[in-house]
């Protein structure tokens, strides 16, 4: 998991549980206002109880009975609270979730991440790269009958048909990884042909997975670039870490001398050599990407042991939608 949103939510399970402390003090207080005849018997619930305590640590009586009279006590005061119009339990501790009790981890000695720190921090995740936006676009909700039946250029095979060998095989990545026979991959195809679209959905069920992602354009790789180059900072550090980069729309960004390829080679190679994942998609072809990125980088992209080229053709769905 990532330290920056772990921090996110450490700092928010805190404050969920100073929260669920200031509507425990308020319930509490406005028993002791309201209803003395219940605060009477939750003050002889807490009485029985330490007063228990006290006779076990100065070895007289043991905890006869406790059991059964804590039952009743808590009965007497679960039907006087549904008397007065309140919950039965408007008097148990507060929790958001009962599991790990808005700690955000269970079990002990061993501690394991509670499911409920594991959704916040995939929507987290979501957010941070995009995915807020498009929470439709999964494999779930892919819809192969809005793809035209038309020749896919010189293939032999429909658009849909494509399409769909397209969506199996990110589907078939986006759930084996990282047991993947090629690490990298590029999505290339005229625009508006499902490319984002199959992108965000890998990048949801990675995420569904536990497994980091990260998800930018090419043209904020070109911002941090950039910066990286003028300004000494080290602003692609992370795009050098994460698990599973996904650069989207490559060949929109304006070309700056010495910056844009160089730090591009640098970003493909290096994530190479250290065996992590690179997804790209790009409007641009293989030949269009060589005179625009360099044959160094195209052939960092057209290897056949280290990256899946997956190419898409045919009409812009989102005219044929019109």
């Amino acid at each position: 998991m990532r330290e920056d949103l772990l921090n996110e939510l450490t700092a928010e399970y805190e404050e969920q549980r100073a929260r669920n402390d200031r509507e425990e003090n308020a319930r509490r207080d406005r028993i002791r206002r309201d209803f003395p005849d219940i605060e009477k018997l939750v003050l002889e619930r807490e009485g029985l109880v330490f007063g228990t305590i006290r006779k076990i640590l100065d070895g007289n009586a043991g905890a006869e009975n406790l059991t059964e009279k804590m039952q009743a006590l808590n009965t007497e005061i679960g039907n006087m609270l549904l008397e007065k119009g309140l919950p039965a339990d408007y008097l148990s501790p507060v929790y958001k979730c009962i599991k790990c009790r808005d700690t955000g981890y269970t079990g002990n000695p061993v501690r394991e991440p509670c499911d409920c720190l594991k959704r916040a921090y995939q929507q987290k995740l979501r957010d941070l790269i995009g995915l807020g936006r498009n929470a439709e676009e999964t494999f779930e909700t892919y819809n192969a009958k809005i793809i035209p039946e038309v020749p896919a250029g010189d293939t032999g095979i429909t658009q849909r048909e494509l399409s769909e060998i397209a969506r199996t095989y990110c589907e078939k990545w986006a759930d084996s990884y990282p047991d993947i026979q090629n690490r990298d991959m590029l999505l290339t195809g005229p625009s508006g042909l499902g490319k984002s679209f199959l992108m965000h959905a890998m990048a949801a069920r990675l995420i569904e997975r536990g497994i980091n992602v990260l998800m930018i354009s090419a043209y904020s790789f070109l911002q941090m670039a950039r910066k990286s180059y003028f300004e000494a900072e080290d602003g692609v550090k992370e795009l050098m870490q994460v698990p599973v980069l996904m650069l989207d729309d490559l060949g929109s960004e304006p070309l700056m001398q010495n910056i844009t390829v160089e730090q591009l080679f640098h970003l493909v190679n290096e994530r190479q050599r250290r065996g992590l994942s690179t997804v790209i998609s790009t409007n641009l072809t293989l030949p269009e990407l060589k005179d625009r990125y360099t044959e160094r980088i195209v052939s960092r992209l057209n290897d056949p042991k280290n990256c899946q080229i997956i190419v898409l053709e045919g009409r812009d769905l989102r005219k044929a939608a019109r």
